[in-house]
């Protein structure tokens, strides 16, 4: 089976289950985002062991939990208390240890349960919003045209290299093409969306800068690893990170900008 092929049937099985989940909110869309959560830890995890630098897999499983949990069952209340709470496990582990880490082990755990629990909290938190299903559409769609337009763009006119240390194929012209994309595809749902935060084009670019600057940093790590995928979990897409790193950056940055203007 070609690559092409396992990727379009990958597509055609996940994406209705993501559409249903998101329509559906409440906890069809917390499993969706817990399952996604714990998933995209587990990459995190085997990229460190790669690296030999393995942490305590449980502690991180456990409060990811935690944090989804509070969060769809009380919102933005319990964010802090909750991630307060995990670095005072994280600093306990690290004080009873016999070979103490703070810096290295303590913060990499950190890392991982910011970037793995966190950042993927944020569809929760959107998804609350009255006009949530609207944003997490936003969202997802922005992104997905941001990454097309940048792709086909930078395929048929790209020259100048974007971030050639992280990501050698990406280039600036591609970038320019993400951002036009994802201005048209967020405008255009704006009309028909009325969702009037502000001009659907600018959430677009956000969108866009948000969703690249996700893409490099997710490409800067697995550089770092020395690895191609992030895991093997969807077949011809690699991992759920690889799927989802533009979106981690992306669903922060329109739903503080909702709470600022909100």
């Amino acid at each position: 089976m070609s690559s092409l092929t396992k990727r379009i049937l990958t597509a055609l099985v996940f994406i209705p289950i993501v559409l249903w989940c998101l329509w559906r909110g409440g906890w069809a869309f917390f499993a969706l985002t817990l399952t996604v959560s714990l998933v995209a830890i587990f990459e995190l995890q085997e990229m460190l062991d790669s690296m030999k630098e393995p942490v305590f897999r449980p502690l991180l499983y456990v409060a990811s939990v935690c944090l989804l949990g509070a969060i769809h069952l009380h919102g933005e209340l319990w964010v802090s208390p909750v991630m307060c709470a995990a670095f005072l496990a994280v600093a306990i582990g690290e004080l009873v240890s016999p070979l103490a880490q703070p810096f290295r082990r303590g913060g990499l755990m950190l890392l991982s349960l910011f970037y793995g629990a966190f950042l993927p909290s944020h569809f929760l938190l959107l998804r609350r919003h009255p006009q949530g299903l609207a944003y997490v559409l936003l969202v997802l769609l922005g992104t997905w045209a941001a990454d097309t337009g940048a792709y086909f763009v930078g395929m048929r006119w790209g020259k100048h290299k974007l971030a050639p240390r992280i990501s050698p194929n990406k280039s600036v012209e591609g970038a320019l093409g993400g951002l036009v994309a994802a201005a048209l595809v967020t405008g255009y749902l704006d009309s028909r969306l009325q969702i009037g935060l502000v001009p659907g084009w600018i959430l677009g670019l956000l969108i866009a800068l948000a969703a690249m600057t996700g893409d490099l940093f997710e490409s800067a790590l697995k550089r770092e690893a020395g690895v191609k995928d992030s895991g093997w979990i969807l077949p011809g897409h690699g991992g759920v990170l690889d799927r989802i790193d533009s979106l981690l950056f992306a669903a922060p940055a329109i739903y503080y900008l909702v709470r600022w203007l909100g």
